[in-house]
């Protein structure tokens, strides 16, 4: 059987547990970490998930981009090679030799830095490493946010893909809780050809958030080591 079967096998199951889940009531609420004070304004959402991101156990490198130089071309071509040479520099540290990129956007542009990397993994093998790209921030817990498209899903969650996690993302997908981020997601639309019933619109959602790890102790599958390279426009 070839993986684009698997994964099309894959992807239909997933897709019709979540529908089950969707259409079943339930009460349960977000874990008080995440939620923990939603009605109190943040002044600062970027500055908090940063506190919140390291405090859990997360390493933070943060690239400053100056929005004003962006039409210079050499000074972007220098800030992404700054910011790749770093993502390969953590490879070659950690002597990783398996890295899973689970973000395809990105594989033009880590081919460009040569930076070795396969798309899938045979089944119930994992990675030594992870690169995958954040569209969200929280910025009160500190959480990580990825999605699939329901239709383009191939893993179901990050976690368990690899022993270390290496996360791209930027200052502007910085959201202030999961409320806001669950109303900006969620949008109604018509089912085909059932005019009369709606049906949720969704990408799968995977919040994670880093384990605490002492300087010289590995990751692991269950609790991986978690590396966020932070785009930061100022």
């Amino acid at each position: 059987m070839s993986i684009d079967i698997k994964n099309n096998q894959c992807r239909n199951d997933i897709c019709n547990r979540i529908r089950t889940a969707l259409s079943t009531k339930s009460n349960t609420i977000f874990p008080p970490s995440i939620d923990k004070g939603c009605q109190i304004p943040l002044e600062e959402p970027l500055g908090n998930f940063k506190k919140e991101f390291e405090s859990a156990g997360g390493t933070l490198r943060i690239f400053e981009i100056d929005k004003g130089r962006m039409s210079d071309q050499s000074y972007v071509v220098q800030r992404l090679s700054d910011i790749y040479g770093y993502v390969r520099y953590t490879i070659e540290v950690g002597q990783w030799t398996r890295v899973l990129n689970v973000s395809p956007h990105l594989s033009k542009i880590l081919k460009s830095f040569n930076i070795d990397f396969v798309e899938s993994l045979p089944d119930g093998q994992s990675a030594d490493a992870l690169i995958v790209y954040a569209e969200h921030l929280v910025g009160r817990s500190g959480h990580l946010v990825f999605t699939q498209r329901s239709t383009n899903i191939v893993y179901p969650s990050i976690l368990g893909l690899a022993k270390n996690i290496i996360v791209l993302s930027s200052s502007t997908n910085i959201v202030p809780d999961l409320k806001v981020l669950m109303d900006c997601m969620a949008t109604t639309v018509k089912v085909d050809n059932r005019p009369e019933e709606n049906d949720l619109k969704f990408n799968l959602m995977d919040l994670i958030s880093p384990s605490v790890l002492e300087n010289d102790e590995e990751g692991t599958i269950a609790n991986p080591r978690v590396t966020l390279i932070l785009i930061e426009e100022k």
